[in-house]
């Protein structure tokens, strides 16, 4: 029988990096858009397993020395994480300028990466660029880093806890079950957080407290990783072989196979449309603590999470999460309609992320820093530079740009537009007309604000369309520029708010097939502002059932970010 000793090698568990091996497939090929709708719960494996990292290291520093030197801890962190991420938001940031616009993606990827090296990247995504799923989140080239400053907020918190309760375990009676007490009341707390907001229950504060971003409804992923670390204290600090039967090993890998197959069935059994965090979250969790568990004792299932090539992209990991999605957000924007450009520019997006691995991450980890002055340096060089460059970026659009643009040096899409001062829904309602069967196409109103907002206008009265727009709420924009350029022809906009013109069997369906049917409409422009690699087979759907019907088809995947202005 062989020992564990090929998965165990001192402090270092190798079935570790294997398991972080699977998290980041998992995330990157959901982002990708491979058939694998609950890829992103890849991040919560990642949490589960930094929880059981942290404690057991903080737990062999205890049993060693009796207390945590809290500054080396923060610094060994600062160390792993920031320098790799911080190049990472520099690069990022400096392709933004030149391919995004000063009004809209590029000022929030500014934003969060000024986040990302200040912790609080999860806070800044929640303010700025909305839900997960939808398309402005799609085009933040830093999304990503929303789970790093998650991560690095409960490092901020949890060593304090934990030492706490270690403290009171030292006076012994029941006080020495004081670590598990502390560290199992945090995650009942954030389990019943994360219910309130499955259920939707609201209180003071509770935008800020709830939510996919934040780290209250998140931490108690991260402590179930801690408790089974506390559980398993004792095998873990000594690294040591136990002796192997055949009973154990059949447990083992019974226990190893059914958290590989409650991972897998994360992948299929969660999609985007799951209340997340909540219920579901079992799932994944769940079986990243099977193959923890697992783990200790010899089974085949760790053994080849331990085989070399795993060990390797476990490595690899934090990097390739790194880069991986800025790649894919510039390749999509550039080529939206390309199948094939997320998968091309993750493939392509290894190069810088073992590049950084290699001259930025694994040197600067191993750098000593003896003296106070040296960290500081050391923190004040990685983290100003990008943090300087994302201030210069929002700085230019709010001080040069955007003063140019609302003094007339760029031009605005419609001259009189009264937004951000006040609804530019109201002008468009209150400068063309209602679509003549608007009745029928919305049986449901939709409202802005509170007040109504038509989504749906022609340029003619009781004429035939003859140009229709589809799309969703941007399609009104770039309505209210074709019905300037084009005054004899009768123009419309059919949109669904947040939706990609994609038969849905219910509002966009009655838009598409209202433009379909109609004879009298010669062009449409498709207004594919909402697209993303996830959704380019219902796309590509109907433009062919909109071409199959005789239109002339125009495609567009954005519109000038430029703000309306008054005049």
């Amino acid at each position: 029988m062989r020992s564990t000793d090929s998965v165990v090698q001192g402090n270092r568990r190798r079935d570790i990096q294997g398991l972080r091996a699977i998290a980041v497939v998992m995330v990157v090929a959901f982002h990708v858009g491979l058939p694998v709708p609950g890829g992103f719960v890849g991040v919560d494996v990642f949490f589960v397993i930094s929880g059981f990292v942290i404690t057991a290291m903080l737990h062999r520093e205890w049993e060693k020395t009796g207390r945590i030197r809290f500054g080396i801890f923060y610094l060994k962190r600062f160390k792993r994480l920031a320098p790799a991420l911080a190049l990472m938001v520099g690069v990022t940031l400096m392709i933004a300028t030149v391919i995004f616009s000063p009004f809209g993606h590029q000022t929030y990827a500014a934003a969060t990466g000024i986040g990302a090296l200040l912790m609080s990247a999860n806070f800044v995504i929640a303010k700025t660029t909305g839900g997960y799923f939808g398309p402005t989140a799609e085009n933040n080239p830093l999304l990503n880093t929303w789970s790093l400053s998650v991560e690095e907020q409960f490092y901020l918190v949890f060593p304090a806890l934990i030492v706490f309760g270690w403290f009171l375990a030292k006076r012994r009676g029941l006080l020495r079950f004081s670590p598990a007490l502390i560290v199992g009341g945090v995650a009942v707390a954030s389990f019943a957080l994360t219910m309130a907001a499955v259920n939707d229950i609201r209180f003071p504060l509770s935008d800020l407290i709830l939510g996919f971003y934040s780290p209250f409804t998140r931490v108690w992923e991260f402590a179930v990783g801690a408790l089974l670390a506390l559980a398993l204290a004792k095998t873990v600090t000594s690294g040591s072989t136990q002796t192997n039967n055949r009973g154990k090993t059949y447990l083992s890998t019974l226990t190893a196979l059914t958290g590989i197959v409650m991972l897998a069935a994360s992948l299929g059994l969660i999609n985007e449309s799951t209340v997340f965090p909540g219920p579901w979250t079992l799932l994944p969790v769940t079986g990243t603590l099977l193959l923890l568990l697992a783990g200790t004792n010899h089974n085949l299932v760790s053994q080849a999470l331990g085989t070399t090539p795993m060990v390797k992209v476990g490595d690899w990991s934090y990097s390739i999460y790194l880069w991986h999605w800025p790649f894919i957000v510039f390749a999509v924007y550039l080529c939206p309609f390309n199948p094939y450009s997320a998968v091309i520019a993750s493939l392509i997006s290894i190069a810088p992320a073992l590049a950084s691995y290699r001259w930025v991450e694994q040197p600067l980890r191993r750098y000593s820093t003896p003296k106070r002055m040296q960290a500081t340096k050391l923190i004040a060089v990685v983290t100003i530079p990008p943090i300087a460059f994302a201030i210069l970026m929002a700085g230019m659009a709010k001080y040069y740009w955007q003063p140019r643009y609302f003094a007339g040096e760029k031009s605005s899409l419609v001259p009189g537009d009264i937004f951000p001062n006040e609804n530019p829904w109201r002008y468009l309602q209150e400068s063309y007309f209602p679509c003549d069967d608007f009745n029928e196409l919305y049986p449901t109103p939709f409202t802005e604000g509170g007040e109504q907002t038509i989504l749906c206008a022609q340029t003619q009265p009781g004429k035939p369309v003859q140009l229709a727009i589809l799309g969703d709420s941007h399609a009104g924009h770039l309505f209210s520029g074709l019905a300037d350029a084009l005054p004899d022809m009768n123009a419309a906009y059919y949109a669904r708010s947040e939706t990609l013109p994609v038969a849905d069997d219910g509002d966009m369906s009655r838009l598409i097939d209202r433009v379909v049917q109609d004879p009298a409409i010669e062009a449409v422009v498709v207004n594919a502002f909402c697209a993303t690699h996830h959704s380019l087979v219902g796309l590509s759907k109907t433009l062919s059932v909109l071409t199959q019907a005789g239109k002339k088809v125009f495609v567009t995947d954005d519109v000038p970010d430029y703000p309306f202005r008054s005049e």
